[in-house]
């Protein structure tokens, strides 16, 4: 899928500028595009479309798990994921609006924690306090029957307020939906610095 230019519109969506073009997708900050009138529709945040790439290189891991994201984002809700907006058709133009959380990743925050931490005496309950409101972002997803089961730095906001934010559901579960990835691929997907055990040897959606 080649990169979408600026202005260009999508089932009433319009693209603006491209946040960010990974290996498994890209995307974009949009906008409800103007009706008829002239009038734009105003969703009170802001908001980002992702659409996954698919390359003749890319494995099919791209487009199972994006299937499964589009599946289980509209099943959640709460502060510690962004809200779902729209979904597009999956044999058209796949892809997933959501509001954007322009905000600090774990990774980030990890980069430049020791410095300023330690300068300010905060460390141990800086740690204590993110480590908390993490373990209640989980908590909040295993209560609505998911497992994240791609956790790491840089799938976890972390909000001016401290609150955290979870990210990408592509390699999640859900309790009641099929586990697509689970019957299509025959190999363990995920981050190798930080998938769970368990999951390399075949076993998901164990809270």
């Amino acid at each position: 899928m080649k990169r979408l230019e600026v202005g260009t519109e999508l089932d009433g969506f319009r693209i603006g500028a491209c946040l960010h073009a990974g290996g498994m997708a890209h995307i974009y900050e949009v906008r409800y595009a103007p009706d008829a009138q002239g009038e734009r529709r105003d969703p009170g945040f802001p908001m980002a479309m992702k659409i996954p790439r698919m390359t003749a290189g890319d494995g099919a891991e791209n487009i199972i798990s994006f299937e499964v994201e589009c599946q289980i984002m509209p099943t959640l809700s709460g502060r510690h994921v962004p809200r779902f907006v729209a979904a597009g058709d999956l044999t058209r133009l796949p892809y997933l609006v959501m509001e954007y959380v322009n905000s600090t990743t774990l990774e980030t925050w990890a980069e430049n924690f020791h410095k300023e931490s330690f300068q300010t005496g905060l460390h141990d309950r800086a740690i204590a306090k993110l480590g908390a409101e993490l373990a209640h972002a989980v908590h909040s997803l295993h209560k609505q029957n998911v497992c994240h089961l791609d956790l790491k730095p840089a799938n976890v906001l972390i909000r001016p307020n401290g609150k955290v934010v979870l990210l990408d559901f592509g390699l999640s579960c859900h309790a009641h939906y099929p586990d697509l990835l689970a019957e299509e691929m025959r190999k363990a997907v995920g981050s190798p610095a930080w998938i769970a055990p368990e999951q390399v040897v075949g076993v998901r959606g164990d809270p």
